[in-house]
């Protein structure tokens, strides 16, 4: 490889390595619902556009941009951790995560549609 490599000249090889793998491509995840499964919670989600379905375990080893996507959707990761660990041990209970996913629809609500007159400026508040 080296012997091809300087056959090569030093523009052609920068742009080769531009195309091969300087660009990185960007995972998208958006979190859309977590249901029980017979031994843990199933995770519904949107993954560069197209919707996947996987345990709560898996979805979490997907990396850093998946428990974003969580928060970002208006849920907790640490509740929806204790809703396996209670499924695990046999005392899940369906209205607790119906009172999540309720509490996430009402955060996500509240970002999205929020009015702005609600909120105080951030100059306001540096004045008082």
């Amino acid at each position: 490889m080296d012997c091809l490599a300087s056959l090569i000249p030093l523009r052609i090889r920068q742009w080769i390595s531009l195309i091969s793998g300087g660009v990185q491509k960007q995972e998208s995840i958006i979190f859309m619902d977590a249901e029980r499964g017979p031994d843990d919670l199933v995770v519904t989600f949107l993954r560069n556009r197209l919707y996947d379905r996987c345990s709560w375990s898996e979805y979490k080893s997907i990396g850093p941009e998946a428990t974003a996507a969580v928060v970002q959707a208006g849920w907790s990761c640490s509740e929806l951790d204790r809703e396996v660990t209670s499924l695990h041990e046999g005392i899940f209970d369906e209205r607790s995560l119906n009172r999540l996913r309720q509490q996430a629809r009402n955060k996500h609500h509240r970002i999205s549609y929020g009015n702005p007159a609600d909120h105080s400026s951030v100059f306001e508040w540096a004045e008082r």
